[in-house]
């Protein structure tokens, strides 16, 4: 142990004879625990919500996207296809065909303009094709499963009495619930019939896969964009979601500045109880200055009480925000309304590197908090320190 953190040691541990020093000690701990541990609870909560959300943006979005670089439809889509099935770990190639239209029940009282596209629908025998709709546009219709909707394309034919809407009458098979920020299509179809609707009789506008692992979308579009050459758009599911994934990270940004003021406030503690004991211990370092301790030796005295004192605090606070929302979540102690939130309860989810980034802005806010009281510690002559502690 080295004579400065010998001497810091003694200090922390002799404040609890004068009660304001060892006060005043309590509070700067107390105090950057608090702000700490607020810091990671704040972190957890956020980053539980937004790992639910990139868990349903790599779920409902596809892993891979390829569209043409310019105009509507692929040059060449089998080859397009051919080129995704290739691929390692590939689930699924599926053919994007979407459009725009109007959707009503059969008696036209209402429409709704809608986006459609294929999707999980198949067909449902007598009553026509089926149809796969959002909880907010059954809401709109009145709809229910197993009722009958007409959906109107934008796209028109020519027929014996002139230019007619493509329409097709369809059986609501399922209602489904989307969260606020779900960018899917409001009705999802089959295959034939939105190829119907939109007059894409071959190909596809774009081809869109599922892999196994979604983490390997960036490897997978690299494989892709070299063996389809260029005026071809590959985007993986980050891409396709880039300002949603953005927000996330400057919420997250501005939560962690925000909270991070409760830990600069708390480190005014550290200041004033240094600065404190630099008073209390003048006495002392006139005499370590007698002694033959250089000024570099006293600043380092009290960058170790500082340094002492947001170690402490910064473990505490780590240990009460870290177990507090573990038994948060696994407990579920936060309940939500189901019938209002797609989640059963508040989730929490705890990231070493989030806690780490709180640790280390926690210790370097203590010790620049004894800065400057240190500093003032080591210009102190030995007669004046002396003199002035009588």
């Amino acid at each position: 142990m080295t004579f400065e953190t010998f001497v810091a040691l003694r200090y922390l541990a002799a404040s609890r004879r004068r009660a304001h020093v060892a006060l005043i000690a309590t509070i700067s701990i107390v105090g950057l625990a608090v702000g700490v541990a607020a810091l990671v609870v704040s972190l957890a909560l956020l980053s539980g919500f937004q790992d639910r959300i990139r868990r349903q943006m790599m779920d409902r979005s596809a892993h891979l996207r390829i569209s043409p670089a310019r105009g509507a439809t692929l040059r060449s889509p089998e080859r397009v296809r051919k080129v995704l099935e290739s691929l390692p770990a590939v689930e699924s190639v599926t053919p994007a065909i979407e459009g725009r239209g109007w959707v009503s029940d059969v008696s036209g009282a209402t429409a709704v303009p809608v986006r459609y596209r294929n999707g999980a629908a198949g067909s449902a025998g007598e009553s026509g094709p089926e149809a796969r709709i959002t909880s907010l546009l059954a809401a709109r219709l009145h709809a229910s499963p197993g009722d009958l909707i007409r959906l109107t394309s934008s796209r028109s034919r020519l027929s014996p009495i002139g230019p007619i809407p493509v329409a097709v009458v369809l059986r609501v098979g399922e209602v489904r619930r989307v969260g606020a920020l779900e960018k899917s299509a409001e009705i999802e179809v089959s295959e034939p019939t939105a190829r119907l609707l939109s007059g894409t009789t071959l190909g596809a506008r774009a081809y869109e896969t599922k892999l196994r692992d979604p983490l390997d979308a960036a490897s997978a579009a690299n494989s892709a964009r070299t063996a389809l050459g260029s005026g071809y758009r590959v985007e993986t599911w980050r891409e396709l979601n880039a300002p949603l994934a953005f927000a996330l990270r400057l919420e997250k940004v501005v939560i962690f500045v925000t909270v991070a003021l409760v830990i600069v406030v708390a480190a005014l503690n550290i200041v004033s109880n240094i600065a404190l004991t630099v008073v209390e211990k003048k006495r002392d370092l006139g005499v370590f200055t007698a002694m033959g301790a250089p000024p570099r030796s006293l600043e380092r005295i009290y960058l170790t009480l500082g340094s002492v004192i947001g170690l402490v605090g910064t473990a505490a606070g780590i240990l009460f925000g870290v177990g507090l929302s573990v038994t948060l979540d696994r407990f579920r102690l936060v309940p939500l309304p189901s019938d209002v939130y797609l989640l059963s309860h508040v989730p929490f989810a705890v990231h070493l590197g989030e806690v780490a980034a709180v640790a280390a802005f926690a210790l370097l806010t203590a010790v620049a908090a004894a800065v400057l009281p240190a500093r003032a510690a080591a210009r102190l002559a030995p007669g004046e320190a002396i003199r002035l502690s009588r």
